[in-house]
């Protein structure tokens, strides 16, 4: 078994070297992986490492790979089906955590925290509070680009807490499940970005979300708007952003995500006063953690076993890896 990257709990490391020999690669390269591999009949990987068509040219026992939480981004799906091996991810832990953060992030920018810190370290706070415009939440609209777990989670939240008004949008979703959450699903990502005060980002990464928040959609929001990013970094066009921000077409944004992780300490994002950064942990409260390591343990290990684990991405490949395995044993 290969841990690439480390695991995000301690139990499930455990839990994974008692029933397994563990090779545990802490900042591998790519030929590092590939070499790890070539002898290994399973393996969990962490972002940004990759599992590619490169490492596993050689990974001639390899039957399973586990990603460390829900998103497969450093797993290429196609490619391992093509070598017959089945890939699981673990979905649900993040939807409390994620809904949490993004409403934090949400309330951040609209009470103005970043500014009213500044004002009272600076001096002078108590003449400074009427010039801060921080806002309510109360009955403004809210627009979620995504209406998974998290998206849903995020609507029933922010309606029974703050009232807002929940604009949707999801192609891949019937507008029954929208109103069932008391939301309004929209056909159209333009009209929503034009009537939301704030835009919330729950879409996965695939060939239609990538680069879906570019300079034509910020210009349709809204000035006073805010944009807040706790999906995937690559669902929105980083120098777009940043010319809205700069050129304030849009009041100011969040970002749990970025294209490249993790971000560089020379990164042109930290240059603007209305962008409030955090380092990719809206899914990693403790809770989360433990869940996530040990779903990704529990069903590397069933899959090693010859039982099927509950969340398989690649299902055409489950017999291709089945037979690997037996010809291995």
């Amino acid at each position: 078994m290969v841990l690439v990257g480390g695991i995000y709990h301690t139990d499930a490391d455990k839990l994974l070297r008692t029933n397994t020999d563990v090779v545990a690669l802490e900042r591998p390269s790519s030929e590092q992986i590939a070499a790890a591999l070539a002898d290994a009949d399973g393996a969990i990987v962490r972002y940004p490492y990759r599992i590619d068509d490169k490492v596993l040219a050689g990974a001639k026992r390899l039957v399973a790979v586990a990603s460390s939480g829900r998103g497969t981004d450093s797993i290429d799906v196609p490619a391992c089906t093509r070598h017959g091996v089945v890939v699981v991810n673990n979905p649900g832990f993040g939807t409390v955590p994620v809904s949490e953060h993004a409403i934090a992030l949400m309330l951040a920018l609209s009470r103005r925290l970043i500014e009213c810190g500044k004002a009272i370290r600076s001096g002078g706070a108590w003449d400074k509070r009427t010039d801060l415009d921080v806002l309510d939440l109360y009955s403004r609209t809210l627009g979620i680009v995504g209406l998974g777990l998290i998206g849903s989670e995020m609507t029933r939240k922010c309606i029974a807490a703050f009232s807002l008004n929940v604009l949707t949008y999801d192609p891949y979703v019937p507008a029954s499940k929208a109103e069932a959450l008391g939301a309004t699903m929209l056909t159209d990502l333009d009209e929503l970005l034009e009537r939301s005060d704030f835009v919330s980002m729950h879409c996965e990464l695939n060939d239609g979300s990538r680069g879906m928040i570019g300079e034509a959609q910020l210009r349709r929001m809204r000035p006073h708007a805010f944009l807040i990013n706790t999906s995937r970094g690559k669902v929105v066009q980083q120098k777009a952003l940043e010319k809205a921000l700069a050129e304030r077409w849009i009041a100011g944004a969040a970002l749990d995500v970025f294209e490249d992780e993790p971000l560089a300490e020379s990164s042109t994002l930290f240059k603007f006063d209305n962008l409030l950064l955090t380092p990719h942990v809206a899914g990693l409260s403790g809770d989360a953690l433990r869940a996530l390591a040990n779903s990704a343990v529990t069903q590397l290990l069933r899959a090693l076993s010859g039982e099927r684990p509950k969340n398989v991405v690649n299902p055409p490949a489950w017999d291709a890896a089945m037979a690997r395995r037996a010809a291995a044993a």
